[in-house]
């Protein structure tokens, strides 16, 4: 899945799905990377699809696998807990700032 889908600014359902596979694609590919070639098993959450109703669970467990990839990785990481998906300015924040470490992961490892 090529990194760049996770760039993407969701402007509606639909793209915020295509985001969210993306997105949850590229955790699960730096995580098999990780086991493959560190031998840590991270935890994965049930972060795709990404429920509107519910973005603080999915921030919450999102939050903590940036945190286990970037410890691994030797990443210093973003707080992206505290983002209202509804203001746009705040969106595209977490949107850059999540992109940043996934780049990052991928500079590091090769996956994306």
């Amino acid at each position: 899945m090529p990194i760049a889908n996770i760039a993407n600014i969701p402007e509606d359902w639909i793209s915020l799905q295509q985001w969210s596979f993306a997105h949850m694609a590229h955790h699960a590919d730096l995580n098999s990377y990780i086991l493959r070639t560190k031998g840590i098993s991270l935890p994965v959450f049930p972060i795709d699809p990404v429920n509107p109703d519910d973005l603080g669970t999915f921030s919450y467990q999102h939050q903590v696998m940036h945190n286990n990839q970037n410890k691994v990785l030797g990443i210093a990481g973003n707080d992206l807990l505290d983002v209202d998906w509804r203001d746009r300015a705040q969106l595209e924040n977490f949107i850059f700032l999540n992109f940043s470490e996934h780049f990052q992961a991928s500079q590091i490892t090769g996956v994306g």
